[in-house]
């Protein structure tokens, strides 16, 4: 089960690359057309939103599953049980803040299926869909992360 995790959220991890590349070549061909061939193009920005979008909230799952994101700890406790109940409470809020992310990103998708973009002349609702989507990635990579206690005992042997 651990391996299918592991490739499922690698391949996850592969799109956001993709998605980031291609973020970079629409904005580099937005830069060449507009500034040295007076040739704007309209719907890039359009696609590179979106497409920002879709790259924050498909990198969320796959930052999570491998306990990379970043941490601000006010409280650290030294017994290994509060520790514990500290970082249970942290992944708790996460997942019920993820589950009203994912509540109302859907229902805001529903809400934009009836209109378009103005200049791709797509359904808004592509630009709303990582939301949910997004959402209970993260909250299934809360669940079914990698043990963080060997990443934490890593960290502090190269303190």
């Amino acid at each position: 089960m651990r391996r299918y995790l592991d490739n499922a959220f690698a391949t996850l991890g592969a799109m956001t690359v993709a998605i980031f590349a291609a973020i970079m070549a629409l904005i580099f061909i937005q830069v060449i057309n507009r500034f040295l061939l007076g040739l704007p193009l309209f719907w890039t920005e359009e696609v590179v939103r979106m497409l920002l979008v879709w790259l924050v909230l498909m990198g969320t799952p796959v930052v999570v599953y491998k306990c990379d994101e970043i941490k601000v700890e006010l409280f650290r406790f030294n017994n290994g049980r509060f520790e514990r109940v500290r970082r249970f409470a942290v992944a708790a809020i996460s997942i019920i803040f993820c589950a009203v992310l994912a509540y109302w990103g859907y229902l805001f998708t529903l809400r934009a299926l009836g209109t378009m973009q103005p200049s791709l002349g797509i359904s808004r609702a592509w630009l709303y869909t990582p939301i949910p989507i997004g959402g209970v990635l993260t909250i299934l990579a809360f669940i079914v992360r990698r043990d963080e206690v060997k990443k934490a005992s890593d960290v502090e042997e190269l303190l």
